[in-house]
């Protein structure tokens, strides 16, 4: 009976974890490469790149800034200001 019983926990909670996943954050909001530009050469944003240095180096939007997600715990790699915009991006979908 606890076999089962975890058995049918274990797929309620893979089933939830795929809902969850499939959600989109609230607070995400996609914007054209021209209003990017915009926000950037204004200031208001900074764009960082979050795959490796090594794929930075063979290709990245020209003033982003590299920064791999493995680092992005690491105090002081974000810029401070909360009022700042932060574009995060990668290769895309392929």
């Amino acid at each position: 009976m606890k076999n089962i019983l975890a058995c049918f926990s274990f797929v309620i909670l893979l089933l939830s974890a795929t809902v969850f996943a499939q959600t989109e954050p609230k607070d995400i909001k996609e914007i054209t490469a021209p209003e990017l530009k915009n926000m950037v050469d204004g200031g208001k944003a900074v764009v960082i790149h979050c795959l490796s240095e090594i794929e930075y180096d063979m290709q990245h939007i020209t003033g982003s800034v590299n920064i791999p997600i493995t680092r992005m715990d690491d105090e002081g790699v974000l810029p401070e200001s909360k009022e700042t915009t932060l574009v995060f991006y990668c290769m895309g979908e392929r």
